[in-house]
């Protein structure tokens, strides 16, 4: 059962690196594109299909159907003096691999950033996995390093606070993978481009690098993509506690939409491919 919670856990966490984008941010100097240009529109919303391959030593079973996963800018919230940009996640299990785990898999992840550095601000994350129902509550304390978690049990009646903490040594300025992918999608792509990024992951924070490695054709449910194939890697350690890899697909147009996202861990292959993509004014 550990390991079938894990494979769940990898579906929600590799579509965690898609993106979100609105439409008069200003990146200051994170960007080396004007503004005017961007390819985005408020309200903009992505829906993805997530299958999963068995590893080798699996070799009986088929690639299965794991659920879909969506992306939506949510608006705005009010932060003192300015406005932060409001990111909403959500990750569902469906098809047969929900029935052979056994488990059902419904998280919603929301995400505010800073609008002119994309600096994670907070997050909250609903988790339901299975009898697993926990909310966790993450706030970047920018000025003094720090991050503060809380963690409730929803699960038990009544609920149970499992973690309330503040952790010290976090960088001032982190990005959660959400905004990581926006950077990257406003650089300008060609071969070998690469590029640097802090990501957070509540109180773990890894230095990771983004390489474009060549242009391939992708195939997804949205249509047919000329593509920019993407792999990442930490600068020290792994990108997963396990090992593995993750490489992502961005569209060889204006748009650079993420339309195919790849994780293998020891536990098999999870794909995500674009199924639709709607604007705000749509």
């Amino acid at each position: 059962m550990r390991e079938a919670r894990s494979g769940s856990l990898t579906l929600s966490l590799m579509l965690l690196v898609a993106f979100f984008a609105y439409p008069n941010w200003s990146l200051g100097n994170s960007s080396s594109q004007d503004n005017t240009t961007l390819p985005f529109s408020s309200g903009e919303r992505m829906v993805f299909t997530v299958h999963w391959d068995p590893p080798w030593y699996l070799f009986f079973l088929p690639s299965l159907e794991a659920g879909e996963a969506e992306l939506l800018i949510a608006g705005e919230e009010d932060r003192n003096d300015f406005k932060a940009i409001k990111i909403v996640f959500r990750a569902r299990s469906s098809g047969r691999l929900t029935s052979l785990l056994g488990m059902k898999v419904d998280d919603e992840f929301m995400f505010i950033s800073e609008p002119e550095t994309f600096c994670s601000l907070s997050n909250s994350q609903k988790i339901r996995e299975g009898k697993r129902k926990r909310q966790i509550n993450v706030e970047y304390l920018r000025a003094s390093g720090q991050v503060h978690i809380r963690e409730v049990d929803e699960s038990a009646n009544p609920p149970i606070l499992k973690k309330n903490e503040i952790k010290e040594g976090i960088p001032s300025c982190v990005q959660d993978p959400l905004s990581a992918i926006y950077l990257l999608r406003m650089s300008p792509l060609y071969e070998k481009y690469s590029r640097l990024f802090t990501i957070a992951n509540d109180d773990k924070v890894k230095t990771v690098r983004a390489i474009v490695d060549r242009q391939e054709i992708v195939e997804t449910p949205a249509g047919s993509f000329a593509a920019w194939r993407i792999s990442t890697d930490a600068l020290k350690g792994g990108l997963f506690k396990e090992g593995g890899q993750f490489s992502l697909w961005l569209s060889a147009d204006e748009k650079k939409l993420p339309v195919q996202l790849e994780v293998k861990l020891r536990l098999g292959r999870t794909l995500g491919k674009l199924k639709s993509v709607t604007n705000g004014s749509d």
